[in-house]
């Protein structure tokens, strides 16, 4: 029932204060329907004025309806049989226009199944004839009154749920507009794929976040006329902290390159590709923000025909593709922003008239089945078969991005084709 309406411990009080009870009455009205039995109608209103209820007592169904008022009449109790109609038209009537209200059947024991039909369109208990106890009359207000005020928390505790659910949808919408922007931010960092460098070199890639934001990043670019650097990072995690790191990393070797050349000088180049690892080690361990990365940096030589390059816990390994087939490089150092000293070490490696560079982020290896050694294994047999060409490798891994994925899958090819 409403806040108003006693439960049974303020139900029993009512007698010991019949002055409150008046003076709240017309707060808590009963619609009373009987016939002419006179000792239940009598016990019935009896025990209602016990219990702090003011009750309209009415002979007939017409006049019932006519004076029914949802706003006024907290409870109904309707007999079953009534001189102008059936107390089940009754009840129809009561909840169309007013389905919250309870409403009490009085019937007697002859008329059983008019009880079920009248609990099933609605009606909140029923009590039978002749009642001998008004403790039954105090049971039954009692349930209804509880089942009121448990209605009405479920009525507040669903309309807290709809405003935290408004809540909560503004505020997804807001995140989804702010990673959308950072999203198109980290594009727009990204280079043009797939592009076409004078020394006849062309680098391409395929990136897909697994969130709107990516913790892989490539770059690439021509330095002079005769050497195109690159490299793939991986940083740990995913999503917006992640992809600040991306950011700062890529901020760092702008800020390096302005502050001197590099790869402009053959014999310079390993020291720069070694100095961008070092700097980019020294940012993650000073921000303190629990990131590492994985990175492959390289140079291309074209006049020599030579690639230049460092991994830092690049798994897996970029793979070089010749008319041998595909191999993958080697070797060693230590992922970035974790220890002081990571060992970098400069590889060099011969390139021939036609080649393809094939290197992916750790995230590709999870498009694949069984453990470590078997997915590097059949990776490099996808990456043969498809001769390092971005467009076919991203159909063999069905890389299409319309799927979502475990993680981060960055794939950057590089190629160079004989000249005729």
């Amino acid at each position: 029932m409403s806040a108003q309406t006693p439960d049974l411990a303020t139900a029993q009080g009512a007698t010991q204060n019949s002055t409150a009870d008046t003076e709240n009455a017309h707060q808590r009205q009963v619609l009373l329907l009987t016939d002419s039995d006179q000792p239940t109608r009598d016990l019935v209103r009896a025990a209602l004025a016990r219990l702090g209820y003011q009750v309209n007592l009415v002979d007939n169904g017409i006049e019932a309806i006519g004076c029914f008022s949802p706003t006024k009449h907290e409870l109904v109790i309707t007999d079953l049989h009534l001189p102008d109609m059936g107390g089940l038209d009754v009840l129809r009537k009561v909840k169309l226009l007013s389905p919250e209200t309870p409403v009490v059947v009085l019937a007697s024991n002859s008329e059983v199944n008019d009880v079920v039909q009248a609990l099933r369109l609605g009606a909140s208990d029923y009590l039978l004839k002749p009642i001998a106890d008004e403790g039954v009359i105090d049971h039954a207000l009692t349930r209804i009154c509880e089942a009121r005020q448990l209605a009405e928390q479920n009525r507040e505790y669903r309309e807290q749920l709809e405003e935290r659910n408004r809540e909560l949808r503004d505020h997804i919408a807001l995140l989804q507009r702010d990673h959308e922007a950072g999203r198109q931010l980290q594009q727009h960092l990204l280079p043009r794929t797939p592009y076409q460098y004078p020394a006849g070199i062309e680098a391409a890639y395929r990136l897909l976040p697994s969130l709107y934001l990516s913790g892989d990043f490539i770059d690439y670019g021509l330095f002079g006329e005769r050497f195109v650097a690159f490299y793939l990072v991986d940083v740990s995690g995913h999503g917006v902290s992640s992809a600040l790191v991306t950011a700062l990393i890529k901020h760092s070797i702008m800020h390096m390159l302005r502050e001197r050349p590099l790869f402009s000088q053959l014999d310079t180049i390993d020291k720069d590709i070694t100095d961008i690892l070092e700097m980019i080690n020294r940012e993650l361990l000073s921000t303190h923000l629990d990131k590492h990365a994985s990175m492959f940096v390289g140079v291309v030589d074209s006049r020599a025909r030579q690639l230049h390059y460092a991994v830092a816990g690049q798994v897996p390994m970029p793979a070089l593709v010749t008319s041998d087939g595909a191999q993958w490089l080697t070797g060693k150092g230590r992922p970035l922003g974790l220890f002081q000293q990571g060992g970098w070490e400069v590889c060099h490696c011969s390139l021939p008239a036609s080649w393809r560079l094939v290197a992916c982020s750790d995230g590709v290896l999870e498009l694949l089945p069984g453990d470590l050694l078997q997915r590097e294994a059949e990776l490099l047999a996808k990456i043969e078969h498809s001769r390092g060409d971005l467009t076919s490798l991203c159909g063999a891994l069905k890389v299409n991005g319309v799927e979502s994925y475990p993680d981060d899958i960055t794939i950057l090819t590089l190629r160079q084709d004989e000249r005729s």
